[in-house]
């Protein structure tokens, strides 16, 4: 697999199917052997007599590889509690660098009912930017490279590490995803300034990663792109659309209805909002460390921000 990450994959089946199952995701880290599970446990039905077998069978699973750490967040939704995890010896605190919160938004009914959940400057934004000669065009497999270098501006400017941090991630996950994965740009006056790389995920399209050279801002070719590429996620058949990534404590701050305060209203996240966006939480992350003699050193490392930011990305990514 890409960027030395291997798999494994579990299911647990019974007569008129599977029960549920999860993958495993594992590499090697200068502190040891670590994993992730994105988005599992998956089970049909999350009894609590149900959910405390998958859980231990993770577990069990994360020691026959004998790993020195495992990252584990439950999917989107999911019932499974913190308390059910920690029963098991994972660890009650903030895993950096895992996706606890988003923004989506309803994409069904196409551009009418989208530009009807937009609000007035987005609407604005979207037409100075048609008579100020932005292009909106699908890209495909060879137009990567030039994606890749608009998504490393923008990580630059945003102080983020890139993820992946090559082109050659992103063309393995084109060749994965394909034909579920898309890009599209923004072109002013003949020059790309912006592109957006989308995965469907049956109803859902997620807009996976996105790049901005800063160029042409007056002509607002950021909004117009996330626009038409809402209206092509609805015609591509998708109810939703998520724009990946919000800060947590903002998403818990911002109830529906209310005005943006300051801090929301001059954040990044303040534009997937005006699209029509709502903020969304997710089941938060947890670590299990199989050494009970290691469990609180870690533990303690991840109780504190500096420290658990040092150790992200060799747990993480």
């Amino acid at each position: 697999m890409l960027d030395g990450w291997s798999a494994e994959v579990q299911v647990w089946p019974r007569p008129e199917g599977i029960e549920g199952g999860f993958m495993m995701l594992h590499k090697h880290s200068r502190f040891g052997r670590v994993g992730f599970v994105n988005k599992g446990p998956v089970l049909g039905e999350e009894t609590q007599t149900a959910v405390a077998p998958a859980i231990e069978s993770v577990c069990r699973k994360a020691r026959a590889l004998r790993l020195c750490a495992l990252v584990v967040q439950p999917p989107d939704q999911s019932r499974i509690r913190t308390e059910d995890m920690v029963r098991h010896g994972f660890l009650a605190v903030r895993v950096p660098g895992v996706v606890d919160a988003t923004a989506m938004c309803r994409v069904e009914g196409g551009r009418p009912a989208i530009e009807a959940q937009m609000s007035r400057s987005a609407t604005k934004h979207c037409r100075q930017a048609v008579r100020r000669g932005v292009e909106i065009f699908e890209g495909g497999r060879h137009d990567l490279p030039v994606f890749f270098d608009l998504m490393l501006g923008s990580c630059r400017r945003q102080g983020a590490r890139p993820n992946p941090g090559r082109v050659e991630g992103l063309e393995g996950l084109w060749d994965a995803f394909a034909p579920d994965v898309r890009l599209f740009f923004a072109r002013v006056h003949g020059q790309v300034v912006a592109g957006l790389l989308l995965i469907r995920f049956g109803k859902r399209c997620t807009f996976w990663k996105k790049g901005w050279n800063e160029r042409a801002p007056e002509t607002h070719a950021n909004a117009l792109l996330n626009f038409q590429a809402m209206v092509e996620a609805a015609e591509w058949g998708c109810d939703v659309v998520d724009f990946v990534a919000m800060d947590r404590r903002l998403a818990e701050h911002w109830q529906p209805g209310q005005t943006m305060d300051d801090e929301l209203g001059q954040s990044r996240h303040a534009f997937n909002l005006r699209l029509g966006a709502r903020p969304v939480l997710l089941p938060r992350a947890q670590v299990y460390v199989p050494s009970r003699v290691l469990r609180p050193l870690v533990g303690f490392l991840l109780s504190r921000p500096a420290l658990a930011r040092r150790i992200e990305g060799a747990i993480v990514r």
